[in-house]
């Protein structure tokens, strides 16, 4: 069963004091303290007690009502303070479920550095007068400035925890002279000259700069000179941390005058020097630019076009075959021509997500060429070695092919992006004419035959609307003179939009899809 504690302040005597009781809980069985974190987000890091105390394990643990923590400091101030912890109900048992000890802790009293801290408990109602007083006690004692966290408390901050005077001594032939940084906790520093033990010597420095300097007289002493500050801020005053300077080489001055004129021909050369090197810097890349414009402007212009890759949609009928066919002309766009290709095989989950007519319309859009594959002979062994892998593909394949036609046909009743289609055969000779006959009026490629052709058909330039782009066919580098074949020049003869248009017409109407 659960047990808790409701502690709060209680500066008086224990109200159990007024009245005698026939019966008293035991003892504490122990009492334990420490100091944590304070995890409270402020602007200042601090240290709170933890004290715990367990139960001793015996009936007159169902006479106790609470236990009494008070806690005496020593340090800078003397402070007392007492905290009540109530129970929240009467104790049924002596242990817990887990026959254990019925454990308890309080976590309130904040830290002050380097302070002794005497920590008194006993449980309530109290023992009665002239019975035995039953209680336990310890002591801490808090950490100073220099520990990691209470080094940034409220109280250490002030006494100049943070401050860092970034001390600096050089020696000259008979003064030091000491640099550093004050702080905004007060304007006055004494500084000392320590030689070996003996720190005698000392001045008093009053500023209000963020940097100062001082000139001590040091006369023949060694040069195992150290340099103590002694900072007077308002909390600590007289007895703020002291921070130490060890001395360093520097340049004697045997005259000023020649100094500062040594000092300013240093610094006219360098700066003569770096002014030199820019001007011939500028210069020469002036020049370089002016000789080389041309060839820059084509290195740039060059690799920004390599990054603007074609896209293909491929859209291929049930008869072609998937594996030998499809793929290795996908293989062959893809690593010979640097082409991006699209194929519904590669995006089943979007056409899930999207279905198979808005997934074409959005690669419609976004292709600059739409393939149309013919048929070839399909031997057994093909058949037999692929199309019993993929299901039923033969037939979404065949779905996607008329939804494609569908689309060709609405863009040639409205005559646009008729530029995008392409019909594609592998065997000229044994070649099935499968395709719809409104698809001769596209351009024709027989590869390899016509592979040159076909490549070059992908990379012409494509004007936009607003500007021109061009888009390239970066991996194809042609060893043979391109030919225009008949195909590739093909025009859209007036016979052909009749017949290519009756037939979209009768398609529309049997698929029911537009």
């Amino acid at each position: 069963m659960f047990r808790s504690t409701v502690c709060g302040s209680e500066s008086g005597p224990a109200s159990e004091l007024n009245q005698a009781y026939n019966l008293t809980p035991a003892d504490l069985y122990n009492l334990n303290a420490k100091f944590i974190e304070n995890e409270k987000e402020t602007q200042f890091r601090s240290y709170l007690i933890n004290i715990s105390w367990s139960l001793s394990m015996d009936a007159s643990i169902r006479e106790l009502t609470a236990t009494k923590i008070c806690v005496t400091s020593h340090g800078t101030v003397r402070h007392f303070e007492c905290v009540r912890c109530s129970y929240t109900e009467k104790f049924q048992s002596q242990t817990t479920a887990g026959n254990q000890r019925w454990q308890f802790h309080y976590t309130g009293f904040p830290v002050e550095p380097v302070t002794n801290y005497f920590i008194h408990a006993y449980n309530l109602p109290p023992a009665n007068i002239n019975e035995d007083s039953s209680s336990k006690s310890l002591s801490l004692i808090s950490p100073g400035c220099n520990d990691h966290v209470m080094k940034y408390s409220k109280s250490c901050i002030e006494e100049g925890s943070l401050w860092n005077p970034n001390i600096t001594v050089c020696k000259t032939e008979a003064e030091v002279e000491v640099n550093f940084t004050t702080s905004s906790l007060g304007t006055r520093y004494i500084l000392f000259i320590c030689d070996t033990e003996d720190c005698n010597d000392h001045i008093e420095k009053e500023t209000n700069e963020s940097r100062t300097s001082v000139k001590l007289p040091v006369g023949d002493r060694s040069n195992n000179i150290t340099v103590k500050i002694i900072p007077y801020f308002p909390k600590c005053q007289h007895d703020c941390p002291r921070r130490t300077g060890t001395l360093t080489t520097c340049i004697q001055n045997y005259s000023n005058g020649a100094n500062t004129i040594d000092s300013i021909g240093r610094y006219m050369c360098f700066i003569l020097v770096a002014i030199f090197i820019t001007v011939c810097v500028t210069v020469a890349v002036l020049h370089f630019m002016k000789n080389h414009e041309t060839i820059m402007k084509r290195t740039f212009f060059h690799r920004a076009n390599l990054h603007q890759f074609v896209k293909v949609l491929v859209i291929y009928p049930k008869e072609v075959c998937f594996h030998h066919t499809v793929l290795t002309f996908a293989k062959f766009l893809h690593d010979s021509c640097q082409i991006d290709v699209i194929i519904d095989m590669w995006q089943k989950r979007k056409i899930a997500e999207k279905g198979p007519v808005q997934w074409l319309t959005a690669q419609k859009e976004i292709a600059d060429k739409i393939i149309f594959l013919c048929s070839s002979n399909i031997s057994t062994e093909c058949d037999e070695s692929c199309y019993k892998n993929i299901g039923n593909h033969k037939d979404n394949s065949d779905c996607m092919f008329a939804l494609a036609f569908n689309l060709f046909c609405s863009d040639l009743k409205n005559q646009s992006s008729l530029h995008k289609y392409i019909v594609v055969s592998f065997n000229e000779i044994n070649s099935k004419d499968t395709l719809p006959a409104a698809l001769k009026i596209c351009p024709k490629y027989y590869l390899m035959k016509d592979i040159d052709n076909f490549c070059r058909h992908l990379s012409i330039q494509h004007s936009q609307t607003n500007g021109k782009s061009t888009k390239t066919v970066s991996g194809w580098r042609s060893s043979i003179r391109c030919i225009p074949t008949e195909e590739y020049s093909m025009g859209i003869k007036d016979n052909g939009e009749v017949t290519a248009a009756a037939e979209c017409n009768s398609t529309r109407l049997l698929m029911g899809l537009i």
